[in-house]
């Protein structure tokens, strides 16, 4: 069963102990990030509704060149996160009581 758009909502992050709100974690979809990057007197979304499939291939071209230019990097950076993220994993499991021998 798959999540809707609704469930996937974050949610909002309670107050701290000083009375003041901690910032909220950001949505990261394809609406927001293209509502940031696209000027406001573009209409992106009437453009894609009207020609789906330029859109498509242009994204599709738009990736492929970046993959060519920068997949290097973009392989390093995704290798690098996962390897931090396991060592996290490594060291939560290390600290823990599973490992002491009293």
């Amino acid at each position: 069963m798959t999540k809707t758009q609704d469930e996937l909502e974050v949610e909002p992050v309670e107050e701290s102990e000083e009375g003041e709100e901690a910032p909220h974690a950001r949505r990261l979809d394809a609406d927001s990030i293209l509502d940031t990057l696209v000027p406001d007197s573009i209409d992106w979304r009437d453009t894609v509704r009207r020609h789906p499939a330029v859109s498509v291939l242009t994204v599709g071209l738009v990736g492929y060149l970046v993959g060519r230019t920068k997949g290097a990097a973009i392989v390093a950076g995704i290798t690098a996160g996962l390897s931090s993220a396991m060592m996290r994993q490594l060291s939560d499991v290390f600290e823990g009581d599973f490992f002491e021998f009293e």
